[in-house]
């Protein structure tokens, strides 16, 4: 089976900060780091490292960023072929990161906002039953739409994390069979304070299931069966930018792997764990030997081998 990663991929730089700026302010950073990154980008690394086979169809600019996408997603082992190269520059990230781990995102998405899957994309001779399609709220809504449908049609899995959030996400709700969603993200599309109470929502308008990621205290899944609440390792954060990524793309190659979703999440929850005590996005992310060793046994050896 194979997790097609329909997204983006970006250039991040971040910055190191004791506070956030007030409005007007500048204020002088510790330290920078540039990497490369995108919701589509780093959930594709983070699924293949659990052994998942793993394609990722994103749209890149013409300029030096798009090679040095292109080559780690083969370093990584992730199937590059679903990259379209556009005639702009490659998208880019502004990642600002204070002294107690939280962060603020700031985006140039020209590439993301052109791509139209599956239109222009080998998708629809690529996505086979039993597959799963892993999409994200970098793409236009209508973009999302179209592939699930198209993941509908071919008996494929789909999952949701809409991050950032650009619609109401309605008309694809009912094609989603995984939504993945933070805190904050949870009460605005389900329209209530409590996170749980706005999953339920979700459900009633066509989710199968719902993930809510709380941070520190872990996460919640959700389903027509009830809740079920999975506590996170108590760890020290230093960087929280990426810890979503992580732990969604993690689950999505570890339920494509076979893995049911109660056994996979706590998996998930503990490679972000991890995560968030290193710097940087995608060079917090554990490594294959390093999730291999908090797989379930069965997994553990063929997730570090491939």
């Amino acid at each position: 089976m194979t997790v097609h990663v329909a997204g983006n991929a970006c250039l991040d730089t971040l910055y190191r900060l004791q506070r956030f700026p007030e409005p007007g302010e500048t204020v002088v950073a510790d330290g920078m780091a540039e990497d490369l990154g995108g919701k589509g980008l780093n959930q594709a690394v983070a699924a293949a490292r659990v052994g998942a086979r793993v394609r990722l169809l994103a749209a890149i600019g013409s300029d030096p960023t798009a090679e040095s996408v292109a080559e780690r997603l083969v370093a990584e082992g992730i199937d590059a072929a679903g990259l379209v190269r556009l005639d702009c520059p490659t998208d880019r990230s502004m990642i600002q990161v204070d002294a107690g781990g939280e962060n603020t995102i700031v985006s140039v998405t020209g590439c993301a906002d052109r791509f139209a899957p599956p239109q222009g994309t080998d998708l629809d001779a690529a996505l086979k039953a039993g597959d799963l399609l892993l999409m994200q709220g970098n793409l236009r809504i209508a973009a999302v739409r179209d592939c699930f449908t198209l993941a509908r049609k071919r008996g494929a899995g789909t999952v949701l994390n809409p991050s950032p959030i650009r619609d109401s996400y309605a008309g694809v709700l009912p094609l989603t069979d995984l939504l993945v969603v933070n805190r904050g993200e949870a009460c605005r599309l389900g329209g209530d304070t409590d996170p749980h109470a706005a999953a339920q929502a979700l459900l009633r308008r066509g989710t199968s299931m719902v993930v809510v990621t709380l941070g520190a205290a872990g996460a919640s899944l959700i389903t027509a069966d009830g809740r079920k609440d999975y506590s996170a390792p108590a760890v020290t954060a230093i960087d929280t930018a990426g810890a979503g990524d992580l732990l969604c793309g993690v689950l999505a190659g570890l339920l494509d792997r076979g893995i049911p979703v109660e056994a996979a999440l706590p998996v998930a929850i503990r490679a972000a764990a991890i995560g968030v005590t290193r710097t940087g996005v995608l060079s917090s992310f554990p490594t294959r030997a390093e999730i291999a060793a908090i797989l379930p046994p069965s997994l553990a050896r063929g997730g570090a081998e491939r």
